[in-house]
Formats: C-alpha cells, sequence, structure tokens
C-alpha cells in the first residue's frame, strides 16, 4: 500500500514538474532600455548653427531630491514618438567591453545617438565614435576621428557586461552636408544590452 501510494504521488507530480521546470531552461531575455540627454555646443574652432539641445529620452533621477531615474524600453513610447534602442556591451578582455549603443525617438522632438568603442572599467575612455542627430533641426553630426571621450562622472557610472552608462563629450562632429561643426555633450545610460 505505502508503495502505491508514493507510485500514484509520483505520477501526479511529475508533469506538474515537468511543466515548471520547462520554464526555467527559457530564461526571457529583458527589454533594452535607454536614458540619453545631449546638446550641440560651439566649442572650440566649431562654427556650429544647431547649438542647443537635441533631444532627451527618460530622466537621470536626482538621489538628493529623491527623484528616481526613469529609463525607457525599446518600443514604448516617449514625448511625441517611440523609443527604439540597440545595444551590446560584450567582454573584450579583463576590464575592457566592446560598447555599441544606438537609441532612436520618432516624432517631431526627437532624434538619434550613436555610440561605439572599447570601454574599460575605470579612467577616461578615448577613441569613440559617436553620432548625433535631431529631427528638429534635420541635421546629423558624427566625429569621424574616434576623438570623443566617455567619463564615467559619478561612482555610479560606469561599464559592465549588458549595461553602459557614461558622458560623452566630442570636440568636433561634423555635418558635412551643411559643411559645419560643433562641439557635442551628452550622457547615456544603455542597459539589458546583449552581452
Amino acid at each position: 500500500m505505502f508503495r502505491r501510494h508514493h507510485a500514484i504521488v509520483a505520477t501526479l507530480c511529475l508533469p506538474t514538474i515537468a511543466l515548471l521546470s520547462a520554464g526555467c531552461g527559457d530564461d526571457e531575455k529583458a527589454t533594452p532600455q535607454v536614458i540619453f540627454e545631449g546638446r550641440l555646443e560651439r566649442g572650440t574652432g566649431n562654427d556650429c548653427k544647431d547649438v542647443g539641445g537635441l533631444f532627451e529620452i527618460g530622466a537621470f533621477g536626482v538621489a538628493a531630491l529623491e527623484q528616481s531615474s526613469a529609463p525607457i524600453k525599446d518600443g514604448e513610447p516617449f514625448d511625441q514618438g517611440s523609443v527604439a534602442v540597440i545595444c551590446s556591451v560584450t567582454s573584450a578582455g579583463a576590464d575592457e567591453f566592446d560598447v555599441v549603443g544606438s537609441v532612436a525617438l520618432s516624432g517631431a522632438t526627437g532624434g538619434f545617438f550613436r555610440v561605439d568603442g572599447k570601454f574599460k572599467t575605470t579612467g577616461e575612455q578615448t577613441g569613440v565614435h559617436a553620432i548625433f542627430s535631431s529631427r528638429k533641426s534635420g541635421n546629423t553630426y558624427e566625429q569621424l576621428d574616434r576623438a570623443c571621450i566617455v567619463r564615467y562622472a559619478t561612482a555610479v557610472q560606469g561599464v559592465a557586461a549588458g549595461r553602459v552608462w557614461g558622458e560623452i563629450t566630442c570636440p568636433k562632429v561634423e555635418n558635412s552636408g551643411a559643411q559645419t561643426s560643433c562641439a557635442a555633450i551628452a550622457q547615456f545610460r544603455f542597459e539589458n544590452c546583449a552581452q
């Protein structure tokens, strides 16, 4: 009787265990998300005609004011458009990562930002390439010589597998169509990236 009872319980539990464990192997990937804020400035030796803000997505928050950050996920609406995020932050050796991140915001106040380069976990990140555009002006600017620098300006900024948060400064982003150049400054936070 005792063996039959265990056999019945085991028979009834096995399908349930199989059903529950089926979901365990199928790790759902988190949706990439971003916070971005950028602007163009005249800068040294530039003749910038598009001085001012590019576009913003989400909110970085202010710890001192107890304001939480608000990242926006890929495919979500924001402001007058929707957000498209593609990013990967993959290991490239000890304390170094290959970073590629891009975000586009549709709508009249949107724009596009892309950053790529090798990022270490400490120090200034040099040799970084970036593209900035604004839907308001219709202009696109690119730092062709990879002279952008990314800094981790606060203790919470940095790089790790699947995420990167920093402040980028590009001394001379160029718009070849309008034959003009600007300095570009932005803060970006990509999360849930491919790793």
